[in-house]
């Protein structure tokens, strides 16, 4: 997901590339667990002040049920909106200040490479839900035997009550 731009940052505002994205991303964190490869098309747009980078770009991952702990495959898509700083001036050669609330993420090296592997890394992180579900219906785990309900009903037959609500359960069997 690298991609020289000395030419794009050569002309002038408005100036773009559009790439078409097909890679493997086993290996873009230990968290990410990819069953395909990331695919879709990025645009590099010349702004006034480094390069544009925007695209959609959708994958699948493996996460692990919050409800009934099975793993599961969801289908990720979102969109990439970045603007990466050039750190060397292309027409000198001189050294560009860095901004100190510039990422480095979005800063394009010294060989004018632009490098979209932090920032893909980062959204595909921010489009995974804190607590994954297979399905909208799954019924999750007995709590006290562990049966999976999505696979049928369990043997347990005694509801146990933490002791600190039995007061509230003697005034319901009251009504």
């Amino acid at each position: 997901m690298k991609y020289n731009v000395a030419q794009l940052l050569k002309e002038q505002s408005g100036g773009m590339r559009q790439y078409s994205l097909h890679e493997d991303i086993g290996t873009l964190d230990p968290d990410i667990h990819p069953l395909t490869t990331l695919d879709g098309h990025i645009q590099l747009i010349r702004t006034a002040d480094g390069i544009l980078a925007r695209g959609t770009l959708n994958t699948s991952v493996e996460l692990t049920c919050s409800r009934c702990v099975e793993p599961f495959s969801l289908p990720i898509r979102f969109t990439l909106e970045e603007e990466f700083q050039p750190t060397i001036d292309i027409t000198t050669g001189a050294n560009l200040p860095v901004l100190d609330e510039q990422e480095a993420a979005t800063q394009i090296d010294a060989h004018h490479i632009l490098d979209l592997t932090e920032v893909v890394r980062q959204d595909i992180l921010l489009a995974i839900p804190p607590f994954p579900v297979c399905r909208s219906k799954c019924a999750g785990l007995c709590p006290q035997c562990g049966q999976n309900w999505n696979e049928g009903p369990c043997d347990c037959t005694e509801d146990k009550v933490d002791p600190r609500f039995e007061a509230l359960r003697e005034l319901l069997e009251e009504k």
